[in-house]
């Protein structure tokens, strides 16, 4: 796998994700939440703010899908 480069506050938004699940769930959702991220990336293995939160709505739970966008939603630059 190549490695992802992070453009603008992407990867602060991916670690707050992960801080931001129950413990419980951390690591499941670091792993779902990285698959998402690779396969969107594809060869260009660049990582976007928008992507993280396209990934962000396709892994969590409808539930909470509301509360992990605002709580990205500091981290977004213009």
């Amino acid at each position: 796998m190549a490695e992802l480069t992070w453009e603008k506050n992407s990867k602060a938004m991916f670690d707050k994700c992960i801080e931001g699940s129950p413990k419980p769930f951390r690591a499941m959702t670091e792993k779902k939440l990285m698959e998402a991220i690779t396969k969107k990336a594809g060869d260009a293995a660049v990582v976007t703010e928008d992507m993280i939160i396209e990934c962000v709505k396709e892994i969590t739970p409808k539930p909470f899908v509301a509360m992990a966008l605002k709580a990205l939603e500091p981290l977004k630059t213009a």
